[in-house]
């Protein structure tokens, strides 16, 4: 039997409905899901509760106002005194990092108003194999969200905020060291970099409007994905693979904090080897025959599997993908 296409594009469009955690959407995407799995031939679909919260994206649209705040002294106090502009620097690059730490942590972070966190939930199967030697999760998340500006536009002014920081720190905390060891003024270069830190931070603070909503069917992100697990967790029913234990895993507020993702590797952590454990994860699928795997990600780097990437790569090369 082969993978059933037209099964994983049916699945894909019954999903694309607005379905942020916490609306209503979000109720009818779970049943939604548990019937087709159930459909695909498991009886038994396993659903685990965690609690959740908007605390990172409401973190990430607020941070940009305190640090653009302070990169813009910094800026001026070139002009004044460079132990000055080396300390805003050092309190600036302290935020930015305590930031990406709490952005990246593996814990999910809740509001300290109970009434803001909210309760969802994980759906996942279970195609276990006699004998299996490795076991693999392919999953995807079934929560979907809008955002006011578009996904090319977001991406644009995010990158220009990241690198834009990361670079005038360097520069200002460069050129302060320099006139610590070196008594000179160039006001053309301050003013040039005065206007370049305005221009960077103002970009910068658009990132506080870019306010989360529900107006998204998320066909794209992530119904694809979820029609694809269903699919091949059918094939894989009828086609079992006697070395593999498999999980199909459909997760919830990917879009809010990875909450799905860390939840189940903190309950389930013990269960996986990490010699034969692999997470195959789709998202974004559907894009005009072509396939991007992610083998980097995040501040600081982080590679994935080079041992799946190599399987992935080979594989597209024999399929002429």
């Amino acid at each position: 039997m082969a993978v059933n296409e037209d099964n994983a594009y049916r699945i894909t469009e019954e999903l694309s409905f607005p379905r942020l955690i916490g609306s209503e959407g979000e109720k009818r995407a779970i049943q939604s899901v548990i019937n087709e799995f159930q459909k695909a031939g498991y009886q038994t679909v396993l659903q685990e509760k965690f609690k959740t919260s908007f605390y990172n994206w409401i973190l990430i649209r607020f941070l940009f106002i305190p640090i653009g705040f302070l990169i813009i002294l910094m800026s001026i106090s070139i002009y004044i005194n460079p132990f000055l502009t080396i300390a805003l620097t050092l309190i600036n690059i302290f935020i930015t990092s305590r930031a990406l730490k709490m952005a990246t942590s593996s814990k999910i972070k809740l509001m300290k108003d109970s009434n803001k966190n909210y309760e969802t939930e994980n759906l996942y199967v279970n195609l276990k194999n006699n004998n299996a030697q490795k076991k693999i999760v392919l999953m995807a998340h079934w929560d979907s969200k809008s955002q006011v500006f578009p996904s090319s536009f977001r991406i644009l002014i995010f990158i220009i905020s990241v690198f834009g920081f990361l670079s005038l720190f360097m520069i200002y905390l460069i050129l302060s060291i320099i006139q610590l060891i070196i008594n000179f003024r160039l006001l053309l270069l301050n003013h040039i970099l005065l206007s370049i830190t305005i221009i960077i931070v103002s970009i910068s603070l658009l990132n506080y409007f870019n306010k989360t909503g529900n107006n998204s069917p998320g066909a794209y992100d992530n119904a694809s994905g979820v029609g694809v697990v269903i699919e091949l967790a059918r094939f894989f029913k009828t086609n079992p693979l006697k070395n593999i234990d498999f999980v199909f895993l459909c997760t919830s507020s990917e879009e809010l904090n990875l909450g799905g993702s860390k939840n189940f590797i903190h309950t389930h952590k013990s269960e996986f080897d990490p010699k034969s454990s692999y997470f195959i994860n789709f998202d974004l699928i559907g894009g005009s025959e072509l396939i991007r795997i992610i083998t980097s990600f995040g501040i600081p780097r982080k590679i994935s599997s080079k041992k799946l990437n190599k399987l992935f790569l080979e594989s597209a090369e024999e399929l002429n993908i």
